[in-house]
């Protein structure tokens, strides 16, 4: 093959068509050193700009509508965590207020069949820490609720006691005219199965009489 040198007719002529074809594609500029330079066109370097300066722009642009949705999501987001959680402390409050009312009956028709050989009463603290996983104990919430719940019963009595020579808050259920924590809780249960049985019957009821009379939907 030939060898095509600088001072070549063809290489010459190719490399002015080469140049006036970059000139009519590229846009021209003068550098700091006063010779001029191709530069690509605006449009043409929009469409390869990076995704991240593409993103950045957008941002740029459109704030005052990016900002308050933002916000809202934000604000949606601490709305529904907050609700959620109110509704977990009040079933979990709960849960514990019968548990700690099954201990302390039991503990007290335990200390009345010894015939006074126990304590009746159950100091509250100790509750709290048998009956709350460790990371509950760092939510105060919790225990301040069961203790709203065990102050409307009237059930449970609940006075300072002297235990090992500190004062502590002791509960202790009432054996004599009370009833039992676990009958209450039953016959709420069957209340609930009632009711949702009766649901149940009057929607069988209702699809039997849709099945009966189907033409009594069309118009």
């Amino acid at each position: 093959m030939q060898n095509v040198g600088s001072d070549h007719t063809s290489y010459v002529y190719t490399k002015r068509k080469a140049m006036e074809t970059i000139a009519k594609l590229l846009e021209t500029r003068t550098n700091l050193h006063g010779l001029q330079e191709f530069k690509c066109p605006d449009d043409l370097a929009e469409y390869y700009k990076p995704l991240i300066c593409l993103v950045r722009e957008l941002v740029y642009k459109h704030a005052l509508i990016i900002l308050p949705v933002c916000a809202a999501l934000i604000g949606c987001a601490v709305l529904f965590w907050k609700v959620r959680k109110r509704r977990y402390l009040s079933a979990r409050a709960e849960e514990l207020y019968n548990q700690v009312c099954d201990m302390l009956e039991e503990n007290a028709l335990r200390s009345k069949s010894m015939d006074g050989g126990g304590e009746s009463w159950v100091v509250a603290s100790w509750l709290r820490d048998h009956l709350l996983l460790p990371r509950e104990r760092r939510d105060p919430q919790l225990w301040k609720k069961v203790e709203e719940l065990l102050q409307d019963d009237s059930r449970v009595d609940r006075y300072p006691k002297l235990v090992k020579g500190e004062s502590k808050v002791a509960w202790e259920w009432q054996v004599d005219g009370s009833l039992s924590s676990a009958g209450k809780r039953k016959r709420e249960e069957r209340v609930e199965m009632k009711s949702d049985e009766g649901i149940n019957k009057n929607l069988n009821q209702l699809g039997q009489t849709l099945k009966a009379e189907p033409n009594a939907l069309i118009f």
